[in-house]
């Protein structure tokens, strides 16, 4: 069964707006944690084909599932994310009877561009 697509209207992006506020920054610091904090787990993946472990599995693991928590629960109300470090979510919508993103870019605070669901962030125009 397939899951009906929700479209958000600019007033319904921007209630979502002090969540992404809380929210980007938190999960960007998780991010460039998981790259930069845990050396450890990149010697055992390359060395797992001699049963190689790490000390630093359990912590990684934890914010691995953290991240991926968060972002499932911002993409369980209908955002899109676009890009985490450049903290760029959307949020499909229609305008003029085409399908289109709204287009929120942190710390912007308030919806005020949109882009064609194919230009990207290059595209974005006001609304």
């Amino acid at each position: 069964m397939s899951k009906k697509k929700r479209f958000f209207t600019v007033d319904e992006a921007n209630a979502v707006v002090p969540l992404l506020l809380k929210d980007v920054p938190q999960l960007q610091k998780l991010l460039q944690s998981l790259t930069r904090n845990f050396p450890d787990v990149k010697k055992a993946r390359d060395n797992v084909q001699w049963n190689g472990g790490s000390i630093q599995g359990v912590d990684y693991l934890s914010c691995v599932l953290q991240l991926n928590y968060m972002m499932g629960n911002l993409e369980s109300k209908g955002c899109i994310l676009k890009g985490i470090p450049e903290g760029l979510v959307d949020f499909p919508s229609l305008r003029d009877g085409k399908e289109v993103y709204l287009c929120w870019k942190a710390p912007e605070q308030r919806i005020e561009y949109y882009h064609d669901i194919h230009a990207g962030f290059a595209g974005r125009q006001r609304i």
